[in-house]
């Protein structure tokens, strides 16, 4: 039993030892293939029976290749631009046909030597065409209903094989505005509601206000402005100059008065055009009295300047700032952005165009208005705050309120394009990299500036045609036109598994899902544990041929070993035989 045991073993150890040279004669034939993986082999005992003191039986050997998928190979660069390979974990996903069905299977390889076919669909040497997930302009992921997704799923239903061709033409509708410029702080500001006493015969500048008739000491009158009420309180022995001095004091209100003997007059003055200023009698009448009745108080100093003014001519701008944009369609449109001082470091501005035919839809932006709002700077000249105001004009609200930092404008045009939404930026709070307002300068001429435009950018364009495509380092399959405009079309979908190791080889140099190997999950390039995408650049065979050629040598001699075993074997089992003879 022993000897016909050891020549099956012998037999077991050849079978393991030339599948183990397939497996080397295999690496060694992809060597220059891309994305191969690599196998090594592996043997383990094959055991009968268990063996004893005094008796043995031989088993032989089970032989297991093992895939080494998980194992890095080298980064090679290229000159393909749709070239890519993965630096890390994960695979590309690929389908045999540019047009599958939801059952198609999907496969996974790291052979990132994709080509547009005649059709402009990026596949691989072995002809599988690769996955990604459409993108918007801003490189949003989108699924096959052009809606937002996200990568961290199995939703295959999502992906698509890369298309270069699906847009040959393309215009960049403007989203975002930056103006840099100096606005001149010697401006002349609009003069806010005004309002002046008309009562003569008394020298106010010397008189007591509280032997007046109608006025008593404590009689108190309050001033609200912008939301905030404050209460001025009349004193025996308070002048007229007491109480412009009180209600100078007050934010947004200025008091003068004008001292001619027996003509005194007290002037009351918004300091901002664009803000009211509310008088009310608290107790007492002393607005109402002999000597300080002043028209229109009680009651309020209307704005002289309200959003929209500038759109509809009502107050003249002090500069205007054109630039063009552009719509969906790649039509041009000129925007102004007009600016007028409204009071000390305060500015309004209105962006505005035309509602001549193709242009604004004049039912949307009357006067050509698309957003009003108001500027402040600080002490040092820098930007302070940035808000919008709705404006109403006619029966029409236009505009947005609050911080525009990072609110959508919208325009609507006549011209059949979608409507336009996009930023404005003035620059960043507290720093002068954006709309400045600084004294009136010379120029080099020594001409008097008074307004300065440093820059004006947008980053829409017309229509151009496509002029060079690429994949790039975030994944993005990036199309360039002839307009200069670059926009991601694709992104490249990255699936992770548990245990690569454990997927199944098929021919193409790609691998199936198994049991074993765990369910694949999407990812993007760089996200939640999947590798980084190299752009024009290929991912190598991880074979190393030296050490290749060392486990032929030994895989040659273990089966040159391995014969002598069975021919040993033979020459005992004759010398059994000729024993009966």
């Amino acid at each position: 039993m022993s000897l016909f045991g050891a020549m099956i073993s012998g037999v077991s150890g050849l079978n393991a030892q030339s599948q183990n040279l397939g497996v080397i004669s295999d690496n060694i034939s992809n060597l220059n293939t891309i994305g191969y993986k690599g196998t090594i082999g592996r043997f383990s005992t094959l055991v009968t029976e268990s063996a004893s003191n005094t008796r043995y039986t031989p088993g032989g050997v089970l032989f297991h290749p093992t895939a080494l998928i998980s194992k890095q190979g080298l980064l090679q660069a290229t000159s393909s631009t749709t070239a890519a390979a993965i630096s890390g974990d994960g695979f590309f996903i690929v389908r045999d046909n540019a047009n599958p069905g939801t059952n198609d299977e999907l496969f996974f390889t790291r052979a990132g030597d994709f080509k547009p076919d005649d059709d402009g669909y990026l596949r691989n040497t072995a002809g599988y065409y690769v996955q990604g997930w459409a993108t918007d302009r801003e490189g949003t992921l989108l699924d096959a209903n052009g809606n937002t997704t996200t990568s961290n799923s199995s939703a295959v239903t999502d992906l698509q094989v890369l298309d270069i061709n699906s847009i040959l033409t393309a215009a960049a509708s403007t989203t975002s505005i930056e103006f840099g410029a100096n606005l001149n702080a010697d401006e002349t500001a609009v003069t806010g509601g005004t309002a002046t006493s008309t009562t003569t015969g008394i020298d106010y500048d010397t008189t007591d206000l509280t032997t007046l008739a109608g006025i008593n000491n404590g009689d108190q009158f309050s001033i609200t402005h912008n939301g905030t009420t404050t209460t001025i309180t009349i004193n025996t022995g308070d002048t007229l100059e007491d109480l412009a001095s009180a209600i100078s004091a007050v934010t947004g209100i200025n008091a003068t008065t004008t001292t001619t003997g027996t003509n005194d007059t007290l002037t009351l003055t918004a300091a901002f055009a664009d803000q009211g200023v509310t008088f009310a009698n608290v107790t007492g009448t002393p607005f109402s009295a002999t000597g300080i009745t002043v028209p229109g108080v009680p009651g309020t100093l209307a704005p002289t300047y309200v959003a929209g003014n500038l759109a509809t001519g009502t107050v003249a701008e002090d500069n205007t700032m054109p630039v063009t944009i552009y719509d969906s369609l790649g039509s041009a449109h000129t925007v102004n952005l007009q600016v007028v001082k409204l009071g000390q470091n305060r500015w309004g501005f209105e962006l505005t165009g035309n509602t001549t035919t193709g242009e604004l839809d004049a039912t949307d932006h009357p006067n050509g208005l698309i957003q009003a709002g108001i500027v402040t700077f600080d002490g040092s000249g820098n930007l302070q705050t940035f808000t919008g105001v709705a404006a109403t004009i006619g029966a029409v609200t236009v505009g947005t309120t609050g911080n525009l930092a990072n609110t959508n404008i919208s325009a609507e045009w006549t011209n059949g394009s979608d409507d336009s939404s996009f930023t404005l930026d003035f620059g960043t709070i507290g720093l002068g990299n954006g709309i400045t307002q600084f004294a009136a300068g010379a120029d080099a001429n020594g001409n008097l500036v008074n307004y300065t435009t440093h820059f004006i950018n947008q980053n829409g364009a017309q229509a151009g045609t496509m002029v060079n495509y690429a994949l790039t380092e975030e994944g993005f399959l990036q199309v360039e036109f002839a307009n200069g405009v670059k926009r991601p079309v694709y992104k490249l979908a990255i699936a992770t598994f548990e245990a690569p190791d454990e997927m199944e080889n098929h021919t193409g140099n790609v691998y199936r899902q198994t049991r074993e190997s765990g369910d694949y999950l999407l990812r993007e390039p760089g996200l939640n544990g999947a590798g980084n995408v190299v752009a024009s650049a290929l991912e190598g065979s991880n074979v190393d041929l030296g050490e290749e050629f060392t486990n032929m040598i030994v895989t040659q001699r273990a089966y040159s070993a391995n014969t002598k075993t069975i021919t040993t074997t033979d020459e005992m089992l004759d010398e059994l035989i000729r024993i009966k003879r």
